[in-house]
């Protein structure tokens, strides 16, 4: 009786909080400029466009040169296996990169390698400062490239011949959202499934779903109605103590397995999906907040109602507390394993944990985070600000053979290295219904890159801490001069770097 007590006054709080919040889908949309969109889907599609969209680049013979690439891998999280492999395996991407460098290799007679390290930025720092101009290109967490940017070890990618940023290989949307003063020091490639991985979106456990006699978030999508007023009450009616032992732990039900923080609280997600841009580039290409409004306030307390209840949410370090933890990694995927268990409705992450679903007993479905209102016309996803992305070194003074290749590579991967994860690995390996085939298509045209997030800015900090005091407009004043300041700073090196 009391679960159910707590379920009844979740829903009454939601149902009055939507009251009070009446006629804001009649707000002017805050529109985070990501342009939603599919991409090709079937390998017929694939073999029709492989030759017909080929970049046109003029023949060379780069006769045997050695083109390295410094990557990102053998830490715990956030590695890069995109870029180069040793040899055929007989796994489809493994395969797929081999066969894909080898096709780079042909085009243009050069010897295309890789050196890996664990922190690709320092190496990278160290070396360019001693004028080492052994590779031409690194693959590195967004946030750590963010620190070379400000020493002035990348280039502007904008200086490279031959790339057409406009085409799907390259993302659209991160040319905008990633450049500063107009001026691009990463971005990223097909060349790397990196950015697959990195968008936030919402798996479900249809079981559950399904015991609860909750409406599929499927239907929602089809009907153009996944919003937060319809996510958040499947949230909060999700609360079962299966032990009997009187507490909600990680051994009972739960609506959502919660993140919280300011670098990837589920909150931060939510706000973005509902069109929320925490930056946004003026005139010039300088980064201007853009978050402080009445909307985002909104958005807070509706999530606030339902994301602060422990009885149908459970955050990660509390429920791996007192945990044995020692087979995995970290406790993410010792929380994201209770997931494949059966204990929570939804839990937010992006693509490539689809890996620890593989043997789920439980069907399971994904779909994009919510909109805002039905009025918003397209779904948006913030990427982790921990990625990796592609940033050009400033030794490397062979920028007209760079384009070229990467361009070309790009391409060539987006054909061959994309299909085989997005097709092959994600949707027929792991996926179990056709919808959410449809759903990671969605998801992929909709990703949204947060300046302010990847160098350190503290903006969302600023809005994690306004949804853990519930208090927008203090926390925002208290904060406002700060958050300028640094912006002032960035802009002001990156200006002085010419």
């Amino acid at each position: 009786m009391k679960n159910l007590s707590r379920i009844i006054s979740a829903f009454l709080a939601i149902v009055l909080l939507s009251a009070i919040v009446a006629g804001c889908g009649s707000e002017e949309e805050e529109d985070p400029g990501v342009t939603a969109g599919t991409f090709e889907d079937t390998a017929d599609m694939t073999e029709e466009t492989t030759v017909s969209d080929e970049p046109e680049l003029p023949e060379t013979d780069l006769e045997g040169r050695e083109y390295q690439f410094l990557v990102r891998k053998g830490t715990h999280a956030y590695n890069d296996h995109w870029i180069e492999v040793e040899d055929m395996n007989g796994e489809v991407v493994n395969d797929a990169v081999f066969e894909r460098n080898r096709a780079v290799e042909e085009k243009f007679n050069v010897d295309i390698t890789a050196l890996f390290t664990e922190t690709a930025d320092s190496y990278a720092t160290k070396s360019v400062l001693a004028g080492d101009d052994s590779f031409f290109a690194v693959w590195e967490c967004k946030n750590s490239l963010a620190t070379g940017i400000q020493k002035n070890i990348y280039l502007d990618m904008n200086l490279l011949s031959y790339v057409d940023f406009t085409a799907p290989y390259w993302d659209k949307n991160a040319v905008e959202q990633l450049s500063i003063g107009n001026k691009l020091y990463m971005m990223p490639s097909d060349i790397s499934m990196g950015n697959l991985t990195a968008p936030r979106f919402l798996y479900f456990n249809k079981r559950i779903m399904e015991n609860y006699g909750l409406k599929s978030p499927y239907d929602y999508v089809a009907d153009d109605c996944w919003t937060l007023d319809n996510f958040l009450p499947m949230v909060a009616a999700v609360s079962a103590d299966l032990d009997g032992d009187g507490k909600m732990t990680r051994e009972d039900e739960f609506g959502m397995l919660r993140e919280d923080g300011g670098a990837n609280g589920n909150i931060l997600y939510f706000l973005v999906g509902s069109g929320i841009r925490a930056t946004t580039n003026d005139e010039d290409g300088i980064p201007q907040v853009s978050f402080f409004n009445d909307k985002t306030q909104t958005i807070i307390d509706k999530v606030s109602v339902v994301f602060k209840d422990e009885n149908c949410t459970i955050e990660y370090n509390k429920c791996a507390s007192g945990a044995d933890i020692s087979q995995f990694d970290h406790l993410w995927d010792y929380c994201r394993s209770l997931f494949a268990a059966g204990h929570f409705l939804f839990v937010q992450n992006g693509c490539y944990e689809t890996v620890q679903f593989n043997d789920m007993a439980d069907d399971y479905g994904i779909v994009p985070n919510p909109k805002y209102d039905e009025n918003q016309k397209e779904y948006y996803h913030r990427t982790d600000p921990y990625n990796t992305q592609m940033a050009i070194p400033m030794t490397n003074v062979d920028l007209e053979n760079t384009g070229m290749i990467l361009e070309w590579m790009s391409w060539k991967s987006h054909h061959t290295v994309l299909p085989a994860y997005y097709e092959t690995t994600i949707k027929l390996k792991r996926q179990r219904d056709e919808t959410a085939i449809e759903m990671l298509d969605i998801i992929k045209g909709s990703m949204y890159y947060e300046i302010s997030d990847i160098f350190g800015l503290g903006v969302s900090d600023v809005l994690w801490n306004s949804y853990r005091t519930g208090d927008l407009a203090s926390t925002y004043a208290k904060s406002e001069k700060s958050m300028q300041k640094k912006i002032d700073k960035l802009v002001d090196n990156l200006t002085d770097m010419g």
